[in-house]
């Protein structure tokens, strides 16, 4: 499909007695490409007998070849306990029981937790004040996560002790 398209590349081009584009466009490629430079001279190139498809299968090859060697997967470096606790086994869960009161949420809760990462919330169905975990109790296992969460138990803004929380 040929076409008959003609671009400019500016106004002043559209005016065919204008002096200056006229020598501008005479002396566009002033010299000739230096072509065999990089690729010889031209009889050796037409006595070879390369084809494109084994030039498209190199070029391919050192693509998919440069593409791999840029490809390398991020280097995890695991740091061991340096005294391990006694209670944690890697790849073991432990239990802790506890209790949640988080807005109108009450519950007495086991917690399972890996490597001391809690991650889950279960109802202790053994505890004295028994108190079903629901869906926001289950949820709240992403709160205990937070580093500024109380540590102790607390009676009306005071530090208190557990045995001070049970008698309340």
């Amino acid at each position: 499909m040929a076409t008959t398209k003609k671009y400019w590349k500016s106004t002043a081009q559209l005016d065919d007695s204008n002096e200056m584009i006229k020598n501008l466009e005479k002396n566009e490629f002033a010299s000739p490409i230096p072509t065999e430079e990089f690729l010889g001279n031209d009889e050796a190139m037409e006595e070879s007998n390369t084809s494109r498809r084994d030039f498209l299968k190199y070029v391919g090859f050192s693509t998919a070849a440069a593409s791999l060697a840029a490809c390398e997967g991020p280097v995890i470096y695991s740091v061991p306990y340096v005294n391990q606790p006694e209670q944690i086994i890697p790849g073991m869960a432990n239990y802790y029981a506890t209790t949640i009161a988080n807005g109108y949420d009450y519950a007495s809760v086991l917690v399972k937790t890996r490597e001391g990462r809690p991650i889950k919330i279960e109802s202790n169905r053994d505890a004295a004040f028994r108190g079903d975990a629901n869906a926001r109790v289950h949820a709240s296992v992403l709160s205990l996560y937070d580093s500024n969460r109380l540590k102790t138990p607390m009676i009306k803004g005071v530090e208190s002790t557990w045995e001070e929380l049970d008698e309340q």
